[in-house]
């Protein structure tokens, strides 16, 4: 699991940033949502501009050079994350059975490692910078550096390249942590339905479900957890499988009926189907076309879900709530600084608190 993140010089994120998923309270309420000391599961609040997307950027910046899953986004939003007067700084601390992993690099661009280093609990097994590149790896030994284009991760290198001791305590968390990178999953619930990581590319999303197995049945009966109620069926068309729903005497194409928060929720259902093979998902404004039941309903499947860290941000202030979540596990992020809702306060929270009117009166503004 992901123990802390840090990011410097990441477009508004100037100064460090720490965002730390270690937890030193107990509570005893909704103890599913912490797994070893680390959150499982959390909120991030935040006003217009604070930086919950960017935060979501940051993290995911990893894909871009230990994996070869999908980065392709709709718009602009990737030019101009790196502030070029100096490097970008960033560095994961993931945490696997009783082993710590330390990934840190720099980057002026999306693809230009300048810096890169791997420590398991802080030693260091991996090392690429202007002194020189180290591989202290058992398997790795006979590695052809030679044939390395530098252009690509070293990590990612050894990775694809070696057959690594995984008896070895540093050989298994390297190859955890790459397991992980390539489980990362981000995703957008706006109209473009973007997402970075976890597979490669994705079909047009209706196509996707129409053509999988089983799926529609599924997707059917998940709309019905919701209230959502359709007849749904599978038709050959000339263009292919095709999603029909049955009004009245007749079947017609569902896609041109379903509204904008239906087709957002089909969006959240396609990752749900595969979503016990994810490692982290970073889930960004999830809720822009859902009313408040909807929200906290999406909400508590997420937590529900076994083995995946799960970062979910929004504007609606009715999921601050100790029903779904714990003042541990709902952040702040303001001002370059991302905090819990139970450090920015000198009173001692339990579960009976409002914390919505809490942060509505401002007593989390420390």
């Amino acid at each position: 699991m992901l123990q802390r993140f840090k990011v410097r010089n990441y477009r508004n994120f100037r100064d460090e940033l720490i965002f730390s998923f270690k937890t030193l309270k107990d509570y005893e309420f909704n103890k599913e949502l912490i797994k070893d000391g680390i959150i499982k599961d959390c909120l991030v609040v935040g006003e217009n501009a604070s930086g919950k997307t960017n935060l979501g950027y940051a993290i995911f910046d990893i894909i871009w050079h230990l994996t070869d899953k999908n980065t392709k986004v709709t718009g602009q939003y990737y030019a101009n994350l790196y502030n070029a007067d100096r490097p970008v700084e960033f560095e994961y601390l993931f945490q696997f059975g009783n082993s710590t992993l330390r990934y840190c690099y720099e980057k002026r661009y999306k693809n230009s490692i300048i810096r890169e280093q791997i420590l398991v609990n802080e030693k260091k097994i991996l090392e690429n910078d202007f002194t020189g590149t180290k591989v202290l790896l058992k398997g790795a030994e006979n590695l052809d550096l030679e044939k390395w284009d530098r252009s690509v991760s070293l990590a990612k290198y050894v990775y694809a390249n070696t057959v690594l001791d995984k008896e070895d305590a540093g050989c298994k968390a390297f190859y955890e942590f790459m397991q992980f990178v390539n489980h990362m999953l981000w995703f957008s619930d706006t109209e473009a339905r973007d997402y970075i990581g976890f597979a490669n590319e994705m079909d047009f999303l209706f196509n996707e479900i129409a053509n999988r197995e089983g799926a529609v049945e599924e997707l059917q009966a998940f709309l019905q957890d919701f209230g959502i109620f359709y007849q749904l069926s599978v038709k050959d068309t000339e263009e292919g499988k095709s999603i029909c729903c049955k009004m009245g005497e007749r079947e017609v194409s569902w896609y041109s009926l379903v509204s904008s928060g239906t087709r957002s929720l089909i969006f959240f259902f396609y990752w749900y189907m595969q979503i016990e093979k994810c490692s982290f998902l970073y889930v960004d404004d999830f809720d822009a076309y859902y009313h408040t039941d909807l929200a906290r309903a999406v909400v508590s499947k997420i937590i529900k879900i076994p083995n995946v860290q799960a970062v979910i941000t929004s504007h609606n202030t009715d999921l601050m709530s100790n029903d779904l979540l714990r003042p541990d596990c709902i952040f702040k992020l303001e001002d370059n600084k991302i905090n819990p809702f139970s450090e920015l306060t000198d009173k001692v929270l339990r579960e009976s608190h409002n914390l919505q009117k809490m942060y509505k009166e401002g007593a989390f503004n420390n």
